[in-house]
């Protein structure tokens, strides 16, 4: 497996942003979507079309988020030769296009949520902007339209729906938010969940959400929080645009059995300072009473023995073998996680015996653009997982291993089935047991 994004297939189902309705759904918090503020700016959202093969480009690669109207906090619409043809917000001296042009082939920062175009993709859009970025000279295009967040819906019906008690409202001032609210899942009897979608309420200004499971309730009041504030908790579950439903192997389920307790995170963009948006986003759980045969868990690879020295870049690699006796695990799901100083993360298995395999590679790491890759490996004793973490520190002072914003994480999450049932067994053991050597 090589980074294979969970976007559509046998793993995914591809999903609209809003949450799948109906049924005797559980409500965790308070509250249920009912349709953010919307709105903004909507760039011009008009005027001279695009070339066909422009449009399809952009259609496919820039509007998820820089559709008429703009979402998930993109600035601009990029729909029209008109919208290329504005004075950049970061530099009204220059087009947009132009900075297009260059933001195309930064290998340092890709734009999300799908990274570096493909070298087809980037062909079409170099030729037009060396033309200057004109407008379409034909007949209109057909099948080009602007880019979703998702498809047409899930196979199951959502149960369970982790909402804040109240909605967000993002200050207009406020260019960037964290926003935390705990959710519960109350259930008589022991139940799978088979799949966790993103709900998202106002896509307008909702950047990216971040699940955990945490130890106790935590306040289902909407409220600001660190970045990389996690509860207490593991991750679960991570949606951003373009991303999709985790669906679980037919094989397992999370279980969730009497009082299941959530924390939702939340990163709100309105860099266009729009009045009186309001957000209920959260994650929506489908569950069965029809127990899988195995109950499916998460674990993290990686280290908490981080030291980044002030004005430094540190490059760890951590190695974890799989003590004897230890039971065989089939993982579906890696997902790598860092704060804001990551550059570069990435985890390979290394059966006992045969080849090594990549669970995961993302260079460069981007905190605002996360999800899960596919995956499909059993680890089992002797076997090595190795994870590699790459920092940089322009600041003044050591970091190291923390949830807050000024901390720094290093953990590949692998979700995987069966579930260990070991004495003293935690979910972030594997991390704390691996072995660590700076790269010199």
């Amino acid at each position: 497996m090589t980074n294979t994004r969970l976007r559509a297939g046998v793993v995914l189902i591809p999903i609209l942003l809003w949450a799948c309705g109906g049924g005797a759904a559980t409500t965790g918090g308070g509250g249920s979507g009912a349709g953010g503020s919307g709105g903004g700016n909507g760039g011009s959202g008009s005027g001279t079309e695009l070339p066909c093969d422009v449009a399809e480009v952009v259609a496919e690669d820039c509007q998820i988020c820089h559709s008429s109207p703009p979402k998930y906090g993109a600035p601009m619409a990029l729909v029209t030769a008109a919208d290329f043809h504005m004075g950049a917000q970061s530099d009204p001296s220059r087009k947009v296009y132009e900075l297009v042009g260059e933001r195309i082939h930064d290998a340092a920062r890709p734009m999300p949520p799908k990274g570096l175009l493909d070298a087809g993709s980037q062909g079409v859009l170099d030729a037009w902007i060396a033309a200057g970025a004109p407008g379409a000279s034909g007949d209109s295009c057909s099948g080009t339209g602007g880019a979703g967040g998702g498809g047409s819906g899930l196979d199951c019906t959502p149960d369970v729906l982790l909402r804040p008690k109240t909605a967000w409202t993002m200050p207009k001032l406020t260019e960037d938010a964290y926003v935390c609210f705990g959710a519960d899942a109350v259930v008589q009897s022991k139940r799978h969940i088979t799949t966790i979608a993103p709900a998202v309420d106002n896509d307008v200004i909702v950047h990216h959400m971040l699940l955990y499971e945490v130890p106790s309730a935590y306040d289902t009041t909407p409220k600001p929080c660190g970045a990389g504030d996690s509860g207490g908790g593991r991750l679960v579950s991570v949606w951003a645009p373009g991303a999709q439903a985790l669906v679980l192997p037919t094989e397992a389920g999370l279980p969730l059995e009497g009082t299941g307790h959530y924390m939702i995170q939340m990163h709100y963009s309105n860099l266009t300072q729009l009045d009186g948006q309001t957000d209920l986003s959260g994650f929506d759980l489908c569950t069965t009473t029809a127990l899988r045969p195995n109950d499916a868990d998460i674990l993290a690879f990686g280290t908490t023995k981080i030291n980044i020295p002030a004005h430094s870049e540190l490059d760890l690699s951590c190695n974890l073998t799989v003590p004897a006796g230890f039971p065989k695990l089939n993982t579906f799901a890696i997902g790598p996680h860092m704060h804001k100083l990551g550059t570069i993360i990435s985890a390979q298995h290394k059966p006992v015996n045969g080849a090594a395999v990549e669970l995961t590679h993302r260079d460069p790491w981007s905190f605002d653009d996360q999800y899960w890759d596919a995956a499909d490996t059993t680890i089992g004793p002797g076997d090595t997982v190795t994870t590699r973490c790459v920092w940089q520190n322009p600041g003044n002072s050591n970091v190291t291993f923390g949830e807050d914003t000024s901390s720094e994480m290093c953990f590949v999450f692998a979700a995987y089935y069966p579930r260990v049932q070991l004495p003293n067994w935690h979910w972030g053991l594997p991390a704390v047991s691996s072995e660590c050597q700076a790269a010199p």
